[in-house]
């Protein structure tokens, strides 16, 4: 029997109770598997709070889906960007969610949608499998999400980046499932092509075969326009304006949109404006450009450009995949990738167009450099020469010889010129031995007489005619 000390909550060992341990065995095993349980219990907590891991993150994103779902259609009917808007900041302003608003985000999406309720007799019903299907979209989009967008770091810094991932899983989900089960028509790809849709889809439960109203539909257009500029432009803005302030304390890019978002659908709302619905559109798309990364949308001007062509994008996307959900989000991608295409094109024209200037500026100059020099030619040609002197002329000749002549010829005519010299040398030398040798009235005779000097009355005679030695005749 062994003793086993117990401690109480300040560690103290001053008491001991004599009790009766189970074998070695079982105490391990039991030890162990409270470890376990509470290793696990440790890792769930932590993958929890930090919502980072794949599971956390479908999680999120079908709590998210389910909620905006069920505000959207359960009860009173309520517009879905509101629903979006709504559930986005719910879980942006607490700060146990904070960490999880970007599965949030795209679960908002997933759920923003009534495509799913739509093939039933009673729309105002909700049946459980809706939440079925609604969570088969929710797993799809998740896997999207975590094994494609995510690690290959797709449309990175890109507006309407959450909202195309729900888009993707969408289509992915519609030809797999919804598609062949009858859950959603096949018709909604190009619904507006022999239906009437009302632009940006301002409300899909209206009757669609009603006659088109040119004029309302064409302020609805004007007003559409004009809240994607404005939600995309005031977002933008304040976050540049808050970072230039603020650097350090940078406003987060996914809840500020979605709160002026929010705020301005509340005051149009408050208006009772009658195309009130389409305007919402508008905000969502607007918003989504405004979430886009600093670093890709810099400047106020360049949010303003790229509102304009996600705005175009939405009206031209109004009559093809009506109510699915995520369009709005890859409107406004569409309109972001689109216009960097356009201003990459317009930057290479530029730089095509700057070069064959400089092109074009340097062959002038060549020929402006070409015409002066034969302008000088010409004058210098025209202008006399003055004469050289002797050793300029055999400079330049020797100049002439040496540059334009190879190196064999240079060498023979060296060895030439120094045996002219040598001769020339040898000339010279002998003519100062005569000179020596001879009065300063003596004259030169040929070779062939005597250079000995008689007597006058004798005068010159041959050597042939004289026996005497000839020490001063030149050979």
């Amino acid at each position: 029997m062994r003793k086993r000390k117990s401690s109480d909550c300040s560690n103290s060992d001053e008491e001991s109770v004599q009790a009766v341990e189970p074998p070695d065995g079982v105490a391990d095993d039991a030890l162990s598997s409270k470890s376990d349980v509470k290793w696990m219990r440790t890792l769930f907590l932590s993958q929890l709070g930090q919502g980072k891991a794949m599971w956390v993150q479908c999680t999120t994103i079908f709590v998210a889906a389910f909620l905006t779902y069920s505000y959207d259609n359960v009860g009173s009917k309520s517009n879905v960007q509101v629903s979006i808007m709504t559930v986005i900041i719910i879980f942006g302003a607490s700060p146990y969610c904070r960490s999880h608003l970007i599965p949030a985000a795209i679960g908002a999406f997933v759920g923003g949608q009534n495509v799913i309720a739509a093939t039933t007799d009673n729309e105002n019903t909700i049946y459980a499998t809706n939440y079925l299907w609604l969570l088969l979209l929710s797993v799809v989009v998740g896997l999207v999400w975590c094994f494609v967008i995510t690690p290959f770091k797709i449309l990175d810094g890109v507006a309407g980046r959450l909202g195309t991932t729900t888009f993707i899983g969408m289509n992915i989900t519609m030809l797999l499932f919804f598609g062949p089960l009858g859950v959603v028509q096949w018709e909604r790809y190009i619904l507006g092509v022999y239906q009437v849709i009302f632009i940006a889809e301002e409300d899909t439960r209206l009757d669609i075969s009603n006659a088109w109203k040119w004029a309302d539909e064409a302020e609805l257009a004007i007003g559409y326009f004009i809240s994607v500029v404005w939600l995309g432009v005031a977002g933008g803005a304040i976050r540049i304006v808050h970072n230039n302030t603020h650097p350090p304390e940078a406003l987060n890019n996914v809840l500020t949109p979605s709160l002026i978002a929010l705020t301005s659908m509340l005051l149009v709302n408050s208006a009772s404006y009658e195309h009130a619905y389409g305007l919402y559109n508008g905000f969502a798309v607007g918003s989504y450009v405004a979430m886009a990364s600093l670093q890709k949308i810099p400047t106020i001007k360049k949010f303003t450009l790229v509102s304009c062509t996600a705005a175009i994008w939405g009206l031209a996307l109004t009559p093809f995949f009506v109510g699915y959900p995520g369009k709005s989000g890859f409107t406004a991608m569409m309109g972001h990738t689109t216009f960097d295409y356009i201003e990459r094109i317009i930057n290479k024209c530029k730089h095509q167009h700057l070069a064959r200037r400089n092109r074009e500026d340097q062959m002038h100059l060549a020929n402006d450099t070409q015409q002066q020099q034969q302008q000088e030619k010409e004058q210098q040609s025209l202008q006399p020469k003055a004469p050289l002197s002797h050793d300029e002329a055999a400079s330049t000749l020797l100049h002439h010889s040496h540059s334009h002549k190879p190196q064999r010829e240079n060498s023979v005519l060296l060895k030439h010129q120094r045996r002219q010299q040598s001769r020339l040398r040898h000339y010279q030398d002998q003519k100062q031995d005569i000179g020596s040798g001879f009065d300063s009235n003596s004259k030169l005779q040929h070779r062939g007489w005597s250079a000995t000097q008689t007597d006058a009355a004798d005068g010159w005679q041959h050597t042939l005619e004289s026996h005497q030695d000839n020490s001063n005749s030149v050979v």
